[in-house]
């Protein structure tokens, strides 16, 4: 009974400390703050720079890789680099100029001015985090400072500095955690807001198979995973309920359709040899999805895949195998007029091989 009062009190206190935080309205404006100033950094081409020490060293990593990979939204990666994350450079600097300049060292050789500086610091009073400020300041790059409780010097090196009301560290670094997330959420929901006013790149590729086809290009050839659907991370989409059309297909697969002489799909599905899938399931789930596409207004002439796992199948991309088979079937193709579109280096080679323009998507 005694251990779990002990816990009681613990999560109460935790409770305590971050339902007064969510509903601190100073917070709750600075992190609004914080968010319009990094998507104005990001949409200019800056890059977002954090750093901590031990468990804020954590905190600084988990927040780049959010920017960077994704936290709701599937996107374009947002430029943000941890400087705490390369062991040889912290070791190779903090051996030759002092453990203080870790980070600032970095800043001098990598920062540009309308890049954005985050730490994180439960004490509030790492070195290597002040001469790092001291640094950005000299240089004219915004910076933010997540702390715990109470005044530190390095407040007034900050252009904006975030308090947690607790001197508890490890309380401190869990709504560091929260916030960082309410960062993220917030970014990615303001990116979207202004995509209107950017040319996402995805889109811009659709639109060049548009183009490409006023100079004389009659052909397409697509890959599947990851131009036509989402790619399963690590896996083999083998029933179509994991199959998801990815947006701009669906947006542009009827103009194209009604433009090109023939559109081709080429698939490397290893699946198959690795035994993680059978033959008979991938047709199934290409004849719903030819369905789907029909619905659409599209049209896919015909689909050709391979089944090895490595490139001793000669139609596994980059081999030519089943380019061979589209020539085949279809005599009247001329691959100096066909457009390759992929999203990995296996088919720029495939388009290369056999002589047609390529487009990366992806």
């Amino acid at each position: 009974m005694e251990e779990l009062a002990t816990i009681e009190k613990m999560l109460d206190c935790r409770i305590s400390t971050i339902t007064n935080m969510v509903n601190d309205y100073t917070i709750n404006k600075l992190m609004i703050q914080c968010a319009h100033i990094m998507v104005k950094s990001l949409l200019s081409g800056g890059k977002i720079l954090s750093a901590g020490n031990g468990g804020s060293a954590s905190q600084s990593q988990h927040f780049t890789s959010e920017l960077m990979g994704k936290f709701h939204e599937k996107r374009k990666p947002f430029s943000a680099i941890s400087l705490n994350s390369d062991t040889s450079l912290l070791t190779c600097v903090g051996n030759d100029y002092g453990f203080e300049r870790v980070f600032s060292r970095q800043i001098i050789g990598i920062a540009n001015p309308n890049d954005i500086f985050i730490a994180f610091t439960t004490s509030g009073k790492s070195r290597n985090i002040s001469e790092a400020l001291t640094i950005c300041k000299s240089m004219g790059i915004s910076t933010m400072f997540f702390t715990g409780e109470g005044h530190h010097d390095i407040d007034d090196m900050c252009d904006i500095s975030v308090h947690i009301p607790s001197m508890d560290v490890p309380i401190i670094q869990e709504c560091h955690m929260i916030l960082s997330h309410i960062l993220c959420e917030l970014i990615e929901l303001l990116i979207n807001q202004e995509r209107p006013t950017i040319c996402d790149s995805r889109t811009k590729h659709w639109e060049y198979l548009i183009e490409e086809y006023s100079k004389g290009y009659k052909y397409l050839i697509l890959d599947r995973d990851g131009v036509i659907n989402e790619t399963k991370p690590n896996g083999y989409i083998s029933d179509y309920k994991e199959f998801k059309f990815i947006k701009e297909f669906e947006s542009y697969i009827h103009k194209l359709s009604n433009l090109y002489e023939r559109i081709f799909i080429t698939t490397n599905q290893a699946g198959i040899g690795k035994g993680i899938m059978s033959e008979a399931e991938l047709t199934s789930l290409h004849d719903k999805m030819l369905l789907s596409v029909k619905e659409m207004g599209g049209k896919i002439d015909k689909i050709y895949f391979s089944t090895g796992i490595d490139d001793s199948d000669y139609m596994r991309k980059p081999n030519v195998g089943m380019a061979e088979s589209i020539k085949k079937d279809f005599p009247e193709v001329d691959f100096k007029k066909t457009i390759v579109v992929g999203d990995s280096y296996s088919d720029r080679l495939f388009a290369d091989r056999i002589n047609a323009k390529f487009i990366l998507i992806g």
